[in-house]
């Protein structure tokens, strides 16, 4: 049995559905086990140099070619044996040659062109033994694709990872993740003497101390002491909130000189204190750019020093000056709502226009508001200088305003400090978790 299957190249279909071809290079002592070289399983090349099949998983066996043994292999493909040469003659002339070479045995065969005989031996190499030979039926796709298990691929795909214990799990991540856990770099450029509650960073990663209201008035004093007076403090304020109201109306496109539209128009609530001059110097700037400022003061009949001289600036512009709470009744939700009522020194607002405030649907900005927020009314926005209290919730999202104060001054006041305002005069400050 053995001798008669030797050399032979085979086609064996298997109990298992597959197809298993190769050379039969012998069989076992007992004849039980077919032993092929050079094997093919489901028409692809198998790992193995030689495989061993038993008899009892062989369901039908077919000989594809005989007596290979016999010829040379180069590249693991048979080729013509020792000197005898295929010689084959190329098409010329559009004209196909249909006579076979034969095996003829030459002492100096005439060569093929190079090229040719290059092209024939890579195609030896690849596929081995000639596809005429081997291919004689039209391919069964139905057969070839039941030996796929789709259903079993899928589920390989798809499924989920069993639950382990944490110890035993292997991270893997995305294509977007680190793999290396990391944090924002922090940098720390100012430090105070006496740091309050809350600590804060900007979106570039810079730590702003929160500092008391003892130090904040330490602070201003120096700077008032040493030319940066109350009215400047103020211009500087009033400028930096007029731009914020400007950006959140709209900006370049709501003030475009070719705007048809109405033009917007902003209350500012103010009190009788540092705040609230602040809120009129904001109107006054609005009321340069065309804005419709209307200023509602809350305590008519108290005016301090900063609050009159911002007063009689603003009654030359074409703003509205409203000193009675009756009259916030006529006024319809605005575009935008500024809050200067109270301060750290004086919180007590006037319930009538605290109650106006909690009713209209308007965004609202508090200018330099006091750390536990404007009695009664919640803001979006806060605007406060220099360097920021520990503020509550209600006083909104924070951004701070650089007053320009001189560096040697915020060290006579214990601090310090390095900018982190880069090239802005305004930056968002956020929870510093």
């Amino acid at each position: 049995m053995a001798n008669q299957y030797k050399g032979c190249c085979v086609s064996i279909n298997c109990v298992d559905g597959s197809v298993v071809q190769g050379e039969v290079s012998g069989m076992s002592d007992d004849n039980e086990t077919l032993i092929l070289k050079r094997p093919f399983k489901n028409g692809i090349p198998h790992t193995e140099k030689e495989i061993r099949l038993k008899a009892s998983m062989i369901e039908n066996l077919k000989i594809i070619k005989a007596q290979l043994e016999n010829e040379p292999v180069i590249n693991n493909s048979p080729v013509a044996k020792n000197n005898k040469k295929s010689v084959s003659v190329p098409k010329t002339n559009n004209v196909k040659q249909k006579n076979k070479a034969k095996n003829t045995s030459i002492s100096e065969p005439e060569q093929p062109p190079q090229n040719f005989t290059n092209h024939k031996e890579r195609n030896d190499a690849c596929f081995g033994v000639s596809l005429d030979t081997i291919v004689k039926e039209d391919f069964d796709f139905e057969k070839n694709l039941a030996l796929f298990n789709k259903k079993a691929f899928y589920n390989k795909i798809h499924k989920k990872p069993d639950l382990v214990p944490h110890e035993k799990v292997s991270t893997k991540y995305k294509h977007n993740e680190n793999v290396l856990h990391s944090t924002p770099v922090k940098f720390r450029q100012v430090t105070v003497p006496s740091p309050a509650i809350n600590e804060y960073i900007t979106d570039d990663g810079l730590v702003v101390p929160s500092i008391t209201s003892e130090l904040r008035w330490k602070l201003f004093n120096l700077v008032e002491e040493n030319g940066l007076t109350t009215g400047r403090q103020n211009e500087i304020i009033g400028r930096a909130a007029t731009e914020m109201v400007l950006q959140l109306l709209g900006g370049g496109y709501r003030f475009n000189p070719r705007n048809e539209h109405q033009w917007p128009r902003v209350v500012v609530l103010c009190g009788p204190n540092r705040s609230g001059a602040m809120g009129v110097n904001c109107a006054r700037q609005l009321s340069s750019y065309g804005v419709h400022t209307v200023v509602v003061l809350s305590e008519p009949g108290l005016y301090t020093p900063q609050l009159a001289n911002e007063m009689a600036l603003y009654q030359f512009t074409t703003g509205t000056l409203i000193t009675s709470a009756a009259e916030l009744h006529g006024l319809l939700d605005p575009d935008f709502v500024v809050v200067s009522l109270a301060d750290e020194q004086t919180d007590t607002v006037s319930r009538n226009i605290t109650n106006w405030a909690k009713s209209v649907r308007s965004p609202l900005m508090a200018i330099d508001p006091p750390s536990q927020g404007t009695p009664s009314v919640v803001v979006k926005y806060s605007l406060v200088p220099a360097l920021p209290l520990s503020y509550s919730e209600s006083n909104g999202k924070i951004y701070l305003c650089n007053m320009g104060i001189p560096t040697q001054v915020f060290h006579l006041a214990g601090i310090q400090y390095k900018s982190p305002f880069g090239s802005k005069s305004v930056i968002p400050l956020h929870n510093n978790e």
